[in-house]
């Protein structure tokens, strides 16, 4: 138990990054989290058909904070302790989520290819956001250490993402198997991925220093077992969250636009009921 509590306070330490410190408003790389929670909550309760998801949206959020300030941080001591702002603005933040799906999938009406390239776009953010995070690069290129998440790779690994996901989307369209245009789409990357890997590191000279790698492949690339491991999984990873989150925007659509048809339906017979009414007067 110690052992997972050191492990999950080390590597969740980089959220706590302070992006923006100014009298009440305060920001940090937690922020960012809270802002794609409060999204994807208010996802969910839209896709359940939870009819007062606004109430239980802001129960949901207040609640975890009151969870993460008395149990995580006061118990578990699993994260540093907030400032009062702080708290006050992730709740915002959580709402303000909420508010932005509701805004482009429900508010906005977009047609289905624009709201896939959101989705597209959300998906790629968050696996590059949390892999370079966690991992905590540190380019030789830099001549200060990385304090936090190192821009540059999030933007590499959240273009690449987009690029292998527009593929995937296309492949998907036109063949309509989603299992043969993964596999494509994973070939593709390991195929460019070798070649791209030793341009960067052996031509142009740009290494990441901060962890040993102890793995050689080919006696050129130099590698270690988090780099392979996420290398392998990448293509799958990218694919299997972007379904869900297809999966879950599809669900939010179908319940809207049933709820939509009731209402018109109910409008419909009231205003029915309210002209036979007249007419019999």
């Amino acid at each position: 138990m110690r052992e997972s509590l050191i492990f999950l306070r080390e590597n969740f330490h980089w959220l706590h990054y302070v992006l923006v410190e100014y009298k009440l408003l305060y920001l940090d790389l937690w922020s960012i989290v809270h802002l794609w929670s409060g999204g994807l909550l208010f996802a969910l309760l839209s896709a359940l058909n939870c009819k007062r998801r606004w109430k239980w949206l802001f129960i949901i959020v207040v609640g975890f904070e009151i969870l993460e300030a008395t149990f995580f941080i006061g118990v578990l001591k699993l994260f540093m302790p907030e400032k009062i702002p702080d708290v006050f603005m992730d709740i915002i933040l959580g709402m303000a989520g909420g508010y932005w799906i509701f805004l482009m999938f429900e508010k906005s009406k977009i047609n289905e290819k624009s709201k896939q390239h959101i989705l597209i776009l959300i998906t790629t953010a968050v696996i590059a956001f949390f892999w370079t995070g966690f991992y905590s690069y540190q380019l030789n290129i830099h001549s200060e250490p990385a304090v936090s998440l190192n821009g540059t790779v999030v933007l590499f690994w959240w273009f690449t993402g987009y690029l292998l996901l527009l593929i995937f989307r296309k492949l998907q369209t036109k063949f309509n198997n989603g299992f043969y245009s993964m596999l494509a789409i994973s070939v593709l990357f390991y195929v460019f991925l070798i070649p791209f890997y030793f341009l960067i590191s052996e031509v142009l000279n740009i290494r990441e220093i901060s962890h040993e790698h102890n793995v050689v492949i080919g006696s050129l690339i130099s590698l270690n077992s988090s780099l392979i491991n996420f290398y392998l999984i990448f293509p799958i990873l990218l694919v299997s969250v972007y379904s869900w989150f297809s999966h879950l925007s599809r669900k939010m659509t179908l319940t809207i636009t049933t709820y939509d048809k009731k209402s018109s339906v109910h409008f419909n017979y009231s205003t029915s009921c309210s002209t036979r009414f007249d007419s019999l007067r």
